[in-house]
This record gives structure tokens, C-alpha cells and sequence, in this order.
């Protein structure tokens, strides 16, 4: 019998003992470049998902923001045109018309698919000419909420916590005009802004908030 001098040689078995630490070790360290770079990687697309959300939720919150000026992208003293390219949609107005005895009017919309009611008034720009400017806008959507946090569902608490530091109005709703005696369910508290010309209202039912307006306040001269 022949034994093969090679595989007895111990220098031999030893230089392939280390041939094959050596391919491990380098496979080992390809290995863990490879996880690093998908954990970079991950990284990455971990932040990048993040920065996302918060941008669509800044979005969103911007769109359902309640302030002095109107309600998300809709701006008091929008032209009806501005308002109609905004929404995509047209309204029909009754006092459109110079010869109307109301300088004022309204219609209903869908704002981000929630209903909110647009408070028109004419601007002239000469004798006869003139365009529709809001004036005002009112909802009962739950997804609006002021920066404070006010939204449908709050108490009357919530909103003097919320502005403390401005001019406050409350008190019960009239059943109407011409009726003397003030409601027991229905409750108003209005928000004036420092100079007067803008309010947020917000109207209570049974002690929670059922609707938000936001209008303008005129004075006797205008």
C-alpha cells in the first residue's frame, strides 16, 4: 500500500488549516460589510420615511388649522373666484347681482370632503363694479382645531385655557332676534383679535363646542 507522503506532511495540513482561516476570515469580514452597508441603508430609509410623515402630517394639520385668518388654505378676504379655484367648485349666489338689496350672502361648500359654510360680501372697485370677498367661515368639522387644540367637542374651560391672554366673550345664545330669552342649551364664546377685526366664535351646545366661525368684525362706518 501507498501512503501519500502529502497528506502525513504536518507543514502541508498546517498551510491548509491557515489557506482556509484566512478565506473565513476575509468572508466573514464581506459579510459584515454587506450588513453594514443595509443597515446604512435602512438607516436611511428609516429616516426618510420618518421626515415624510412629518411632513404630510404638518400638511394636514396646516389644511385643518382654525385661525384669525380663515380655516386652512381658505383666507378671509379671498375673492369668490380665488375661493372657487381653490375648492374646484362654483357657488351660485342670490345677492350676486348689484341690483340686490343685501350687500352680503352665503353658500355652502366641501372643503378637504367636510362641509363648511362660506360667508360672503361686495367689494366695489367702482359705481357699478364689483366681486364677492369672504367675509366669513364656519364648520363643524372634528378634523379643525385652532393651535391650541380647540376643535368640535371641547368645553368652554378649554377655550379660555386656550386664550387666556386675548379678549373674551361669552354668554347663552338668544332662542333669536326677537326673542328676549336666552337659550339654556346654547352658548357662545367669541375670541377678538388685538385689533378688532377678526374673531373666532365658537357655539356650545349642552356645554360642548357643536361648531367654529371665523369672520370679520365691521365697525358703524363700514
Amino acid at each position: 500500500m501507498i501512503i501519500s507522503s502529502e497528506n502525513n506532511n504536518p507543514k502541508t495540513n498546517q498551510d491548509k488549516d491557515g489557506f482556509r482561516l484566512l478565506a473565513a476570515e476575509r468572508f466573514y469580514h464581506f459579510l459584515n460589510r454587506i450588513m453594514t452597508y443595509k443597515k446604512s441603508v435602512l438607516k436611511n430609509i428609516f429616516f426618510l420615511v420618518l421626515i415624510t410623515l412629518f411632513v404630510k402630517g404638518s400638511a394636514q394639520n396646516s389644511d385643518h388649522l382654525i385661525s384669525m385668518n380663515g380655516i386652512g388654505t381658505i383666507k378671509i378676504g379671498m375673492s369668490q373666484n380665488e375661493i372657487e379655484k381653490i375648492l374646484n367648485q362654483k357657488f351660485t349666489l342670490r345677492n350676486a347681482l348689484d341690483t340686490a338689496e343685501s350687500w352680503q350672502d352665503s353658500a355652502t361648500a366641501k372643503y378637504k370632503n367636510i362641509n363648511v359654510l362660506l360667508f360672503f360680501q361686495r367689494q366695489y372697485t367702482a359705481d357699478t363694479t364689483f366681486f364677492m370677498y369672504l367675509i366669513g367661515i364656519k364648520t363643524s368639522g372634528t378634523y379643525f382645531r385652532t393651535s391650541g387644540g380647540v376643535g368640535i367637542g371641547a368645553d368652554k374651560l378649554k377655550i379660555i385655557a386656550a386664550y387666556a391672554a386675548d379678549n373674551i366673550c361669552m354668554g347663552p345664545e338668544f332662542k333669536d332676534e326677537s326673542d328676549p330669552i336666552k337659550s339654556k342649551t346654547n352658548y357662545l364664546v367669541s375670541v377678538r383679535n388685538e385689533s378688532g377685526e377678526r374673531e373666532i366664535v365658537f357655539y356650545l351646545r349642552n356645554k360642548k363646542v357643536v361648531a367654529i366661525e371665523v369672520n370679520t368684525i365691521f365697525n358703524d362706518e363700514e
